[in-house]
């Protein structure tokens, strides 16, 4: 269903009528203005035209209002092509409005080259041979794309420290706009569209008018009408109800709505799976994430871009949203361990080499001595990797960060024994015995004698976990307990706050990045990952078998995925490691001192 309120609803010319009325030959100027207003009114053939691509219905509907409205939002589901429709426009608009500077932005630099990669396929694709003849030169950088068109350019840049704000851009486009922090659009992102791109051509307008007012040859109500030609684009999936996107989906649909006339315009668009023509879906991916059940909160987010409170999980949404740091403070996500911090590491290894097993997942937790919390600031999660590049990260996280604990899955214990004999490890670890998972006075016995044997010196500071389902209920319990009271916090986001951002990036780490990577990468990840840590703690359900034990584990339909993409829950097993180690830590300092329970050996007479 499309809809608009009465203020938006113009009496608008008919092209293709004017156009069919046509007789006889033109002036070149004449029908070249004519062939711009055809080709404008028409979109879908235009597109097709100068790229080859055929556009759905909805497809062209949704690019007028694209390029016709000021503010717009597009909330799609999974597979809807929020992408592909950004791409499209980019080029459109270019064509359209010459000398147009577009700026594409992400919360990672990676979302926003994924947009102009995007846009790159469609020019060399075959048939966009009239659109490859609009493109000039093409520059890339590590922390700038940029392709310059029809007097304008499209630029992708990251989203981070004071780099923004050196730009100018009459239209800007934000991919995930959910995870962008709110501080950055208000403050930064919007002040883009105060200043039009064609200043000084309004002034000099401007100033002759003022002399013809002056000399009698135009009136007051004579002078151009400056239209506000500033864009600002924003897609995104559906998100929970108390976050930035529903709070700015609201503002704006109840603009929409308003009867008051403002000077910008408003476009949004919702669209779930079952809005798009039967060709564009595959069935056999719904279906399998609707054996979940359609009501199912993740699937009515992801594939029906409907908007959930998120209270419906083991691990709340809401809550894990109000233990986040607010973006501005501190700590935020780390890549090195800040002076004088201590730090709890969790490991969950996979050594499989495949690209849809599951995560190698590592999460670092700051603490907090004060109040004897834990703050999760640094993560790791590759699939597939080998496991000499786990090495090499572990190692990098050991150097980097003041390590006071360790703790790992009992089953892939035999990682740190790798380690140890590593060229690429320059630490020797060892395990102390502790049974964290006794009762009572076994467990105050554990505590003492983890106490004697643990030694930060020897680096003595790792223990096996067993996962029995005694440790896995209580684990779980103690993790959903420190959320809901505010005992564990998830950091805030690097990129978010210039000063972290910038001590951040001139740090000196010792790790190797991946080619084509920087350090401003490995930034934008960790502030990415502490987002997917919580997203995979909301996908955690609780069941109990027929024997009356708990189990926690992604939903059976998203379990069976087998895709490269496949929702993962590693990330949210270190951290519930993480809070327990955590845990188990404050226990063991916190110990009274006794007498040392030893053998003391007497004389007898």
């Amino acid at each position: 269903m499309w809809y608009a309120p009465d203020k938006y609803k113009r009496e608008m010319p008919n092209i293709n009528e004017e156009m069919s009325l046509l007789s006889g030959e033109l002036l070149d100027k004449e029908a070249k203005i004519s062939l711009a207003r055809f080709l404008r009114a028409n979109l879908g053939i235009t597109t097709e035209l100068i790229s080859g691509i055929k556009l759905a219905p909805y497809q062209e509907v949704t690019l007028k209002g694209l390029m016709n409205r000021n503010f717009s939002m597009c909330v799609w589901g999974r597979g809807c092509g929020k992408t592909f429709i950004a791409s499209v426009f980019c080029f459109l608009q270019c064509v359209f409005e010459p000398n147009t500077k577009i700026l594409i932005a992400g919360p990672t630099f990676r979302t926003a080259r994924f947009i102009f990669n995007h846009l790159e396929q469609i020019v060399d694709s075959k048939g966009a041979e009239l659109l490859a003849q609009a493109f000039g030169a093409k520059t890339k950088r590590n922390d700038q794309f940029e392709w310059k068109i029809n007097g304008g350019s499209i630029t992708a840049i990251p989203l981070n420290g004071e780099k923004i704000r050196g730009f100018r851009a009459n239209v800007l486009v934000l991919d995930e706009f959910l995870l962008l922090p709110e501080d950055l659009i208000t403050n930064v992102l919007m002040p883009f569209l105060v200043a039009p791109q064609n200043m000084k051509e309004r002034l000099e307008i401007r100033e002759v008018e003022d002399r013809l007012i002056s000399e009698g040859v135009i009136k007051e109500e004579d002078r151009m009408v400056f239209e506000n030609d500033s864009k600002m684009i924003a897609l995104s999936s559906a998100s929970y109800t108390f976050e930035n996107l529903y709070k700015t989906y609201k503002e704006w649909t109840d603009k929409i709505h308003s009867k008051e006339e403002t000077d910008a315009t408003y476009f949004i668009s919702q669209m779930g799976y079952e809005a798009l023509p039967e060709e564009m879906i595959d069935p056999i991916i719904i279906e399998e994430a609707q054996t979940g059940g359609t009501s199912n909160a993740s699937f009515q987010r992801e594939y029906c871009a409907q908007f959930t409170d998120g209270s419906d999980s083991y691990f709340s949404a809401k809550k894990m949203y109000e233990c986040t740091v607010p973006d501005g403070q501190a700590p935020t996500t780390r890549i090195a361990g800040e002076k004088g911090k201590k730090y709890i590491v969790g490991i969950d290894p996979s050594f499989s080499n495949s690209p849809t097993s599951d995560f190698f997942a590592i999460a670092v937790l700051e603490l907090d001595e004060e109040r004897s919390q834990g703050i999760l600031v640094h993560n790791y999660a590759v699939a597939g990797g080998d496991l000499k590049d786990h090495i090499k990260y572990f190692s990098y996280v050991m150097d980097s960060f003041d390590v006071e604990m360790v703790i790992i899955d009992n089953a892939g214990y035999q990682f740190i024994d790798s380690c140890n004999e590593s060229n690429d490890f320059n630490h020797n670890l060892k395990f102390f015995d502790f049974d964290s998972d006794a009762e009572g006075t076994d467990y105050e016995v554990m505590i003492k004698r983890a106490r004697r044997e643990y030694n930060r010196q020897d680096q003595r500071i790792v223990f096996k976990q067993v996962f029995t389902s005694s440790y896995i209920r209580k684990a779980n319990e103690q993790l959903q307990a420190d959320i809901d009271h505010k005992r564990v916090w998830f950091a805030s986001r690097a990129t978010a706050n210039n000063v972290e951002f910038q001590k951040a990036s001139s740090q000196k780490i010792n790790l190797k990045m991946p080619a084509g990577e920087t350090i401003l990468d490995l930034i934008e990840t960790q502030d990415n990952l502490i987002y997917q840590t919580k997203k995979q703690c909301t996908l955690i359900e609780v069941k109990s078998t027929a024997r009356g034990t708990q189990t926690f584990d992604l939903p059976l339909h998203l379990k069976k995925s087998s895709s490269i993409d496949r929702a993962r829950r590693d990330n949210y097993t270190t951290l519930m490691l993480g809070n327990w180690a955590v845990k188990c830590y404050y226990d063991m300092i916190n110990l009274p001192e006794g007498p040392e329970e030893t053998f003391s050996p007497i004389i007898i007479h």
